[in-house]
């Protein structure tokens, strides 16, 4: 039996088992289904560092009428699930207040400070070849007062030591030759970088863990079996059970009903995003492009150009509603890019798992001993996926971690 089991092999597990192995901590990683295969797969391919700001700002009270109503728009709600869903979007819109705004662009803020650095230590050991992109991200607005408009959420990143270069005129136009840039306004904003493929970054890390000795084990996990507030053993799928001794769960949107099975209820939900990877697109991008004025982002990635974004709040098994991504590839091609050739590709739908607050979940299981959590990163997933592995495993080693983690305790107020 292992010292740890962690539950969950998407960027956030398979992270936080590379760096317990690294503590020289024996560790299994169990995944459900393909190693990075939800939504470490369908992720904008983005290490972003200053998306910080949260959903949940002055202003979107306003707007969520319109998001109801309108099942083509950057954020929706499905009318039938609005009931259930009315609990969580209460928490969310209190958090949309300024001053807990800036007290959720801290927290975020703390820990992509560490994203670099983080990811450059786990990428070196596991000798990850071609799985950066050179440029920095650009952002793109239609006019600059729409950029002028959200100096809010600018200022905010301002505040936690991020920073930009504005682009207009004959500097914007030579960037993107591809890019429809004609009367917009960009940005560059430093320190982001993209990744050719999220999914393979995940699978190859995972094989770095294996090949250092570390155990996965594909199966679903239905039920924890708890004695004496202590995780005992697992209960799988197919039947069979299997005990552990201490436990990370990092399971995304699918650790709500596990948690249950130890007693802890947190307000995690499943917030679907959408994306399309045309392969022969015929745009060439030297780096990716957030469409603020949109709301999606285009990222040069290995199977092509892809075109993702949008944010749906529905139940977890929702069945797809793909029309959502359609409309990005519209938009694209009418905003962005005229030299568009196609704009059929490969579509996916995956949930992403999201806090009323917008902070991750990371630190010990209240009143459940051996146990941690690493859950609800919402959009952020890849790009905290290493310092999240890091500070787990500090935990679970006896050390402090790098981080202050009073802010994302499960025990903590989400408002």
């Amino acid at each position: 039996m292992s010292e740890v089991t962690v539950i969950g092999g998407g960027i956030i597990g398979v992270c936080s088992a590379l760096a317990l192995q690294r503590e020289g901590i024996a560790t299994t990683l169990i995944e459900r289904g393909s190693i990075g295969g939800e939504a470490t797969f369908g992720n904008c391919a983005l290490m972003a560092l200053s998306e910080i700001v949260p959903l949940a700002k002055p202003g979107v009270m306003k707007k969520l009428p319109g998001w109801i109503l309108n099942p083509e728009g950057p954020l929706a709600i499905r009318p039938g699930h609005l009931p259930a869903a009315l609990p969580w979007l209460l928490r969310f819109l209190r958090n949309a207040r300024p001053h807990r705004v800036a007290q959720i662009c801290r927290g975020l803020g703390a820990l992509t400070a560490h994203a670099q650095e983080d990811f450059d230590e786990v990428i070196e050991a596991a000798r990850i070849e071609n799985i950066w992109a050179e440029n920095e991200v650009l952002y793109l607005y239609d006019k600059k007062e729409q950029y002028l408009a959200d100096q809010f959420s600018w200022q905010l990143r301002a505040n936690e030591g991020y920073h930009v270069t504005e682009l207009e005129g004959s500097a914007l136009a030579n960037l993107e030759p591809d890019v429809d840039s004609d009367g917009k306004f960009g940005l560059i904003a430093h320190g982001w970088r993209s990744f050719t493929d999220p999914q393979r970054l995940t699978y190859e890390l995972a094989q770095h863990f294996t090949e250092l000795g570390g155990e996965i084990l594909s199966a679903e996990v239905n039920r924890i079996e708890s004695t004496l507030s202590k995780p005992r053993r697992l209960h799988f799928a197919d039947g069979s059970q299997r005990d552990v001794d201490k436990l990370v769960i990092a399971a995304g949107c699918w650790a709500g009903r596990l948690l249950k099975d130890i007693g802890i209820r947190i307000p995690l939900a499943p917030l679907h995003g959408y994306h399309t990877d045309i392969a022969d697109s015929g745009v060439s991008l030297s780096r990716p492009v957030l469409y603020a004025s949109g709301g999606f982002v285009n990222t040069p990635v290995e199977s092509g150009l892809r075109i993702a974004g949008t944010v749906e709040i529905a139940p977890l098994d929702a069945k797809p509603n793909f029309r959502r991504a359609e409309v990005l590839v519209e938009k694209a091609r009418r905003k962005l890019f005229p030299g568009l050739k196609h704009t059929h590709g490969s579509q996916w739908i995956g949930a992403r798992p999201f806090m009323p607050d917008t902070l991750p979940v990371i630190g010990p299981a209240p009143d459940v001993e051996d146990t941690w959590l690493a859950v609800g990163h919402g959009q952020l997933g890849v790009t905290m996926g290493p310092t999240t592995g890091k500070l787990v495993s500090a935990m679970i080693a006896g050390r402090s971690p790098a981080v202050d983690i009073a802010p994302y305790r499960a025990d903590r107020s989400y408002v």
